[in-house]
């Protein structure tokens, strides 16, 4: 209690103090060596001992709710109509640039330019130091320009798709972090959680994957499914406090595809495919390790 008393003084509720105890590595076993069940019987006791901030003890009680026996209600929160008009600003931004065929250079920066505010609102947004944030979105911006300006470039309309799959990637992110955090009521331990969130993580890729290739098959071409898969799988690391994952996912793929569309310009489409595909499994996988912890999902 001593050594996290700044932690536990400066948490929201039980839950965030179990996420932060297992982020400094404690785990069931240790709170089994203290006399308790697991790290959530450990963090309800730290959390009921340590006062709160002055900041934290205006607010009141969270009420009982009846479904969870631990008393934290699943939240459901809703995207503010402003939001929604960011997320679909790019989309509608690519579609006019496609329409009107403006150069490629030109639709990438305005993808950039309109997809920048999304990115810094909602379920999407990343918090931290900017110097973690951003290289991610540097690669990110790298691998677009690599797509649709490289020896075999997509088209403007493919570029569209990736943009228009924003909202329901936002739409996702946001089920999904909602689920996850109601999930830290009713779990008994860390792997318990783990278990119970990962099928929402798979669920979450499978849809945004889904998506996106059913707009690229109306489109008539599957060209840039790998990369709005990795740009996705790097987005939720980022969100849920792996940025340096995501970028060194992103920035092996640019790499890695810049190569071989060097060495083989004549199949730079194949070689995006295996690149992005090749990364975005990574990062997938290891979405699969890392965000199910519940250090992951700390307010």
């Amino acid at each position: 209690m001593h050594h996290h008393h700044a932690m536990i003084a400066g948490a929201a509720d039980m839950w965030e103090v179990a996420a932060g105890l297992e982020a400094r590595g404690v785990t069931d076993v240790d709170a089994r060596r203290l006399r308790h069940r697991d790290v959530f019987g450990l963090a309800e006791e730290l959390f009921a001992r340590v006062p709160r901030k002055t900041a934290r003890t205006a607010a009141p009680a969270p009420a009982p709710h009846p479904e969870h026996p631990r008393g934290r209600a699943r939240p459901h929160p809703h995207p503010h109509p402003r939001d929604l008009a960011l997320h679909l600003l790019p989309g509608a931004a690519c579609s006019v640039a496609a329409a009107l065929h403006t150069p490629a250079p030109v639709a990438v920066a305005v993808l950039a330019a309109t997809a920048w505010p999304a990115l810094h609102r909602g379920p999407l947004r990343t918090t931290g130091r900017a110097a973690a944030r951003v290289p991610a979105a540097l690669c990110a911006l790298a691998l677009l320009a690599l797509a649709r300006c490289g020896p075999d470039p997509v088209g403007t309309g493919t570029l569209a798709v990736l943009a228009l799959t924003l909202l329901p990637a936002a739409a996702l992110a946001r089920w999904f972090a909602a689920s996850a955090r109601a999930q830290l009521a009713p779990s008994h331990s860390l792997a318990d959680f783990a278990d119970a969130v990962r099928p929402r993580l798979l669920a979450a890729l499978a849809g945004y994957a889904a998506t996106l290739l059913v707009l690229l098959a109306l489109l008539g071409s599957l060209r840039g499914s790998a990369v709005g898969a990795l740009l996705f799988a790097a987005r939720l690391l980022s969100v849920h406090g792996a940025p340096r994952a995501a970028t060194a996912g992103l920035a092996a793929a640019v790499a890695a595809q810049a190569l071989l569309a060097a060495l083989l310009p004549v199949a730079a489409g194949t070689a995006e495919a295996a690149a992005c595909g090749a990364a975005a499994l990574a990062l997938a996988a290891h979405c699969l390790h890392r965000v199910p912890r519940a250090s992951a999902h700390r307010t």
